[in-house]
């Protein structure tokens, strides 16, 4: 089942309708977010994939990739995705699509989403990413990319600045920008593709932490805030102290959710109930410093409770608190397919018996197919990425056509808003992790 399926039946008893802030007022909603990432890389399924069309073209694993005849008989898919995947190759005329580094589940299914829509409507794509998760290493690449007259650039970025000279490049060149997940300047990007509202994911985080640190299932009706003021004026006990295991220091997105929690914590309901301060570790969205950072937080004893608003993380924390047995709990943004061997999947487990009992995401491979109709229209002249700007997507799986506006965003520049975001939990655990 698709998430938008579901969306449409359910999202009225998961979520609550709230006023959103991230620069201006924005979507309602109550699930929660997510985030980026994986353990494992989408890589091996990709392998699989090819594996299986070669029993019936066995030439085709050997086609050039930049052929796209030959790349359409030899699709490669990322393990939690269900679309086909074509990469053209990087070269003139081809839309560039980059994460913020190699081995990521998180970029590989925005890639898919991305690539699917574009290819629909004739347009070549190309998946490139560093390996490290660095700002240098996306520069350099991006430097020769550019060069080589690409036709537009969709970016997830490492950091707030250190782009300038190669952002400027593209411009001079007349090669659109538009970020998604992780915000480039507002100075160079045409727009950015908005997965949730920042103020909405940093506080259904915290909301969540404190849920399940005491002992409370998430609330069938989504009204997380609502149980938690009941739940906290009849708790005595010591003050919740929360932990962020994040990726890099400097990474934009996550930053705006960490600040979205702090904010949240100064509500007056947390007051002598939780501790206002969170403790911060990163894990540089890689798979050994996240573990490294997440075994700091159980030695430490400090934290009650790690909230990782990254897939890598989340998953790295996961498996640490589990081999540990511990008694902090975890919540973040994460996978279903990844997170599933610790968290339940059916409506009679304990949620309590496994270190995350629910977290928050929403449809990757969708926003990615976003972004692919924000570069279509940037391409077809009939949106700009100012704010009030409208334009209407093709349908795409089971998403109608739909229409999107550029609004002003946090950081001064323009956004557009893809979609909400989505509790996964024990009652629906099972439907998502053949999924996503």
């Amino acid at each position: 089942m698709v998430l938008k399926k579901i969306a449409a039946i359910g999202l009225s008893a998961l979520m609550v309708a709230t006023m959103v802030g991230c620069g201006s007022t924005g979507a309602a909603q109550t699930g929660a977010a997510a985030a980026d990432t994986a353990v494992e890389s989408g890589a091996e399924a990709a392998e699989a994939a090819a594996d299986a069309t070669a029993a019936e073209a066995p030439a085709a694993e050997e086609a050039a990739p930049a052929a796209e005849e030959a790349a359409a008989e030899t699709p490669a898919a990322p393990a939690a995705g269900s679309g086909e995947v074509i990469d053209d190759g990087p070269g003139a005329g081809v839309h560039v699509f980059m994460f913020k580094s190699t081995g990521n589940s998180f970029g590989d299914l925005m890639y898919e989403g991305f690539s699917e829509y574009m290819h629909s409507i004739g347009e070549k794509t190309t998946y490139q990413s560093p390996a490290e998760t660095t700002v240098a290493a996306q520069v350099q690449m991006l430097d020769e990319l550019i060069t080589q007259g690409v036709a537009s650039i969709t970016i997830s970025t490492n950091g707030d600045s250190g782009y300038d000279q190669v952002f400027k490049k593209a411009k001079d060149a007349g090669i659109p920008i538009i970020s998604i997940d992780s915000a480039a300047s507002p100075e160079y990007r045409l727009t950015h593709v908005n997965q949730a509202e920042t103020n909405d994911i940093g506080a259904y985080l915290v909301q969540a932490a404190v849920l399940i640190k005491l002992g409370i299932d998430y609330p069938g009706d989504g009204k997380m805030k609502d149980t938690l003021k009941t739940e906290l004026a009849n708790y005595s006990g010591d003050p919740i102290k929360l932990g962020v295991l994040s990726a890099g220091i400097d990474t934009p997105v996550q930053n705006g959710w960490i600040a979205a929690m702090e904010e949240e914590l100064k509500d007056p309901i947390y007051s002598g109930k939780v501790d206002p301060t969170i403790d911060k570790k990163y894990g540089n969205d890689d798979l050994t410093e996240s573990t490294t950072q997440a075994q700091a937080f159980v030695s430490e004893g400090k934290v009650d409770a790690i909230i990782s608003p990254t897939t890598i993380g989340i998953v790295a924390a996961g498996q640490v608190l589990k081999s540990a047995n511990s008694d902090i709990v975890l919540t973040g943004l994460g996978l279903p397919s990844e997170m599933q061997s610790f968290m339940p999947a059916s409506s009679s487990d304990d949620a309590f018996s496994f270190v995350c009992p629910y977290m928050m995401l929403w449809d990757v491979i969708h926003l990615g197919a976003v972004a692919g109709g924000v570069q279509q229209a940037i391409k077809a002249g009939t949106f700009d990425g100012s704010d009030g700007s409208t334009f209407t997507m093709d349908a795409f799986r089971d998403y109608p056509a739909t229409e999107y506006s550029g609004y002003t965003y946090s950081d001064g520049g323009t956004a557009v808003l893809a979609g909400t975001p989505y509790v996964f939990y024990k009652d629906n655990m099972a439907e998502w992790v053949n999924v996503l």
